[in-house]
């Protein structure tokens, strides 16, 4: 309508307020910038923390003990000390030992558990008899005189090598008379190297074999037989008036044929049978190495494997094999050495009359 009054027309901003305004929004504009960039940075800072953590291990942390109020005080401690084994006691009785005579070796050493000597080049096992390691010992016919030197060695539970000792003794000579001995043509066929290379066998690999380790015996032995000693033990040997080729291996006693031949010590029968030379035999182990043989018997009476005491009844003289006449050929070794056996009839081979052995 004409008389109604018209509104006025709107004002426009001025240029200045404009640019008030431009300016507010700029800095609005920069500050929210600056907020997303600081935003962004903290983010990729927390990012990088947690890759970090992820790939350092824990550490272990280790409590510290709670303090006591006791104190422990360390105790001294001794240094490490090397004890050496007590020396070996050995004796050899008796010391000086003749061709074809026995002797006994005693050992003693504490801890030992076992024991050995190297004696004239052999090797022989000591029995243990209490505190006390021991053997009886041969000494061969045609053994060098002079001295030697034997070396005990002494074991631990194990079996290790405990000590080792030497022991010097004298092997001194024994005189003997020499047997002239006469044979018909008929016994000399007996006496041929094929019958001694038979006895050579069966002594080697039959009668010297096996020995019983402990000792049977314990004091004197005694002879086996009744009669006359007709020839001694290591007496050298001519056949026919010819050279001496040898030694006699035994004792000879003769009596009448049928003479009964008994046990000289405890043991047990280990060979009967018959031999090319010695005739009929029985062999006796007495243990410990000491075997006695009994050879050119009529009868043997004992069987392989009895047991027999001193005195028992064993055989009966007679005159088979090269013989001359109704006798005993009574033969001793130790481990294969033949000794003089009428040594054992009044010297006590054994440990707990050592010192008698004399």
């Amino acid at each position: 309508m004409r008389g109604s009054p018209s509104e006025p027309p709107p004002r426009r901003p001025s240029r200045r307020r404009l640019a008030v305004r431009i300016a507010a929004l700029t800095v609005v504009l920069v500050l929210a910038a600056i907020g997303a960039a600081f935003i962004e940075e903290r983010r990729t800072e927390r990012q990088t923390d947690i890759t970090v953590a992820r790939a350092t291990p824990t550490p272990v942390v280790t409590p510290t003990p709670e303090p006591t109020n006791a104190t422990a005080t360390p105790l001294p401690q001794a240094p490490a000390v090397t004890v050496a084994p007590v020396p070996i006691e050995a004796t050899l009785l008796p010391e000086q030992v003749g061709q074809g005579e026995s002797a006994v070796l005693s050992v003693v050493q504490p801890g030992a558990a076992s024991a050995s000597v190297m004696f004239l080049n052999r090797r022989y096992p000591l029995l243990r008899d209490g505190d006390v390691f021991w053997t009886p010992l041969g000494v061969g016919l045609v053994v060098p005189l002079g001295e030697h030197v034997a070396e005990v060695s002494t074991r631990d539970e194990a079996g290790l090598l405990l000590d080792r000792a030497e022991l010097r003794f004298r092997v001194v000579p024994v005189t003997r008379p020499i047997d002239y001995l006469q044979l018909t043509e008929e016994l000399t066929s007996i006496l041929t190297p094929e019958a001694a290379a038979t006895e050579f066998r069966q002594r080697s690999f039959e009668q010297f074999n096996l020995f019983e380790a402990r000792p049977a015996w314990d004091g004197l032995f005694i002879r086996p037989t009744e009669g006359i000693v007709t020839t001694e033990f290591g007496q050298g040997r001519s056949i026919n008036q010819g050279p001496v080729g040898g030694f006699h291996s035994g004792l000879d006693i003769a009596n009448a044929a049928g003479t009964p031949i008994v046990a000289p010590a405890p043991g047990r029968i280990s060979w009967a049978g018959p031999m090319p030379i010695r005739g009929n035999t029985v062999l006796l182990d007495h243990g410990a190495g000491v075997v006695t043989g009994y050879h050119h018997l009529l009868e043997i009476v004992a069987e392989v494997g009895q047991e027999v005491e001193q005195g028992e009844l064993i055989a009966r003289m007679g005159s088979t094999g090269l013989s001359t006449g109704p006798h005993l050929h009574w033969e001793m070794t130790i481990y294969g050495i033949n000794v003089d056996p009428d040594t054992w009839t009044h010297v006590p081979f054994a440990p707990r009359s050592r010192s008698s052995a004399e």
